[in-house]
């Protein structure tokens, strides 16, 4: 009878668990999304002085209908100083949780001067 208990237990825990969303970064109470994203990506899009090594960075935001308590931010740095690679994209899924949006997925990808046309995970040549 514990056993089985125990099994009861541990299942209902999980299923509890796998419906709350994986947490990869949490913002503060009060920010935008777009500003968590950037928190979040502040090493990968500078370095820590601040400077940079691309000609454009474009952050957009999107939600789905009429549910604005989950949103895609896309921060995406084009003209790279790099010879093989013009573009890098972060695409960061976001949803708010208690009082503060969190990253629950992020997709990184990046397009190159060369071969493969459009975003890629494949190795620029």
């Amino acid at each position: 009878m514990n056993k089985w208990l125990a099994v009861i237990l541990l299942a209902g825990s999980s299923a509890a668990f796998a419906a709350t969303p994986a947490l990869l970064y949490q913002g503060d109470a009060g920010q935008h999304p777009v500003q968590v994203a950037l928190a979040y990506l502040k090493d990968k899009i500078s370095n820590s002085a601040g400077q940079f090594e691309y000609q454009r960075l474009d952050i957009r935001q999107r939600s789905q209908g009429e549910d604005f308590s989950r949103t895609q931010v896309s921060v995406e740095m084009r003209g790279l100083m790099d010879d093989s690679v013009d573009s890098q994209r972060y695409r960061l899924k976001m949803a708010f949780v208690d009082t503060a949006w969190v990253i629950v997925e992020q997709q990184q990808d990046h397009s190159c001067r060369r071969g493969v046309k459009g975003y890629t995970k494949q190795l620029c040549r």
